[in-house]
């Protein structure tokens, strides 16, 4: 069985929880901050996080065998 597949799905795995980290980090960073602006920004930072996650989270579809989601 050809494992080639599940290794750039474990890539791309990891790339996603970097992702959840970091947003994680910016909401913790967000309860700190007093200037609106740097809020404003903080929150632009989140948004293009999560972009990144769910663009990520679409190609781990394409290598990850078809394994179902429990809702599936």
């Amino acid at each position: 069985m050809d494992t080639t597949n599940y290794k750039v799905a474990a890539g791309i795995a990891a790339n996603i929880a970097d992702e959840e980290t970091a947003i994680k980090g910016y909401y913790e960073l967000l309860s700190t901050l007093i200037d609106p602006n740097d809020i404003l920004e903080i929150k632009e930072i989140i948004s293009d996080e999560k972009n990144h996650a769910q663009k990520l989270k679409a190609i781990l579809l394409k290598y990850d065998g078809n394994v179902p989601t429990a809702t599936d």
